[in-house]
């Protein structure tokens, strides 16, 4: 009869054959794991949410007055060097020009002087771009208005469907996909540790990918009606998002194990619902919102899905190229960690073989 083989000797439970860390918390340190995990998660979601979306207030919003005359640059420049001013103001030449930059999400609105004694002035604003953006436009240019006894009328090139009439379906799909991608990868690391090679866990994800995406349309669109039409784009755009996030949270898992899931949720939600302009314009978070905005994937997949809904897939590209340069970074890497720890085990016999792992192996082994 063959002797029993102790579980610590055979291998199991030691994480996944690519040098997954499944990090084993035991004894006391179980229980101060316990407290500490869910009390640094309050902490995160209330020191972010709160600390960036408490009391938003306008900075550098980029705005333009549009006017060929001297009229025109004066109001820019005292818009400019007001103090505290809430605004970046350029002076644009035409309404058209005004309009392109407002669809292409390049300023949040533009004011319009009268071209004649008598007119009135117009703002043009997207609330598309956000609802909430729009609002602090206006709360900006009412007083200019008054104060150049003009009456101000108002344009919205872009405005809300009656179906997203807050403008937040966007933010709520965007969240979904992020939720489905590393929180599925924590625990395939946790309960699988067998699947988390490389080899095993892309095609995984690719597949869960499409099933999430295709039930979160289904969801969103054809049975709630916060979604209409833009089918294939949104699928297409929905299974990039939970792939990406789903390599990304695959290196952390192989650099933390478990404990992956705090730095998870922290890139993938805590920093990218303040930094996503979705909820809250990006102007009127702090600065280093404003920088995440442009890494993240929360913020490229929602801004990238509003992109697709509302403005005919103009300015999705570089969100796109955001996401999937997270893809990538993850594979590569964990790739890399991969190799790393594999000629580490096998550095004792490297002599008897002469052969040294390569990333294709990593990339395919077990």
């Amino acid at each position: 009869m063959e002797a029993a083989v102790p579980p610590e000797k055979s291998g199991a439970g030691q994480g996944s054959g690519n040098g997954g860390s499944a990090l084993a918390v035991s004894g006391p340190k179980k229980y101060v794991f316990l407290v500490v995990f869910p009390f640094l998660m309050a902490m995160l979601l209330v020191g972010t949410y709160a600390g960036s979306m408490h009391s938003p207030s306008p900075k550098d919003m980029p705005v333009a007055v549009v006017g060929d005359s001297a009229r025109a640059g004066e109001l820019a420049a005292g818009l400019d060097k007001a103090e505290g001013s809430p605004v970046d103001t350029r002076v644009v030449a035409t309404v058209d020009e005004a309009r392109q930059l407002l669809h292409d999400r390049e300023i949040a609105g533009a004011f319009v002087l009268p071209t004649g004694a008598g007119g009135d002035a117009t703002l043009y604003t997207a609330s598309a771009a956000g609802a909430a953006q729009a609002g602090m436009v206006k709360a900006v240019f009412e007083p200019v208005a008054e104060s150049q006894h003009l009456d101000l009328a108002e344009k919205d090139i872009a405005p809300l469907p009656a179906h997203d009439g807050m403008g937040i379906t966007s933010l709520f799909v965007a969240v979904g996909w992020m939720l489905a991608g590393y929180l599925v990868v924590t625990v395939v690391t946790s309960a699988a540790p067998e699947l988390s090679s490389l080899r095993r866990l892309v095609p995984l994800m690719a597949a869960w990918a499409a099933l999430i995406s295709v039930v979160t349309w289904l969801l969103a669109g054809p049975l709630i009606g916060a979604i209409e039409g833009h089918a294939a784009a949104v699928l297409g755009l929905g299974w990039l998002s939970i792939f990406s996030v789903a390599m990304a949270q695959t290196l952390l898992s192989r650099l933390m194990g478990p404990l992956a899931v705090l730095p998870g949720i922290t890139l993938f939600m805590f920093l990218g619902v303040p930094a996503s302009n979705l909820s809250m314009s990006q102007y009127a978070v702090p600065g280093f919102f404003r920088f995440l905005h442009d890494v993240l994937p929360l913020p490229a997949a929602g801004e990238a899905l509003r992109g697709v809904l509302y403005f005919g897939g103009d300015g999705a590209g570089p969100h796109l190229a955001v996401l999937a340069a997270w893809a990538v970074a993850g594979i590569a890497l964990t790739a890399g960690v991969d190799l790393l720890r594999r000629r580490g085990k096998a550095a004792p016999g490297r002599d008897r073989s002469g052969a040294n792992p390569s990333v294709a192996d990593a990339l395919t082994s077990v």
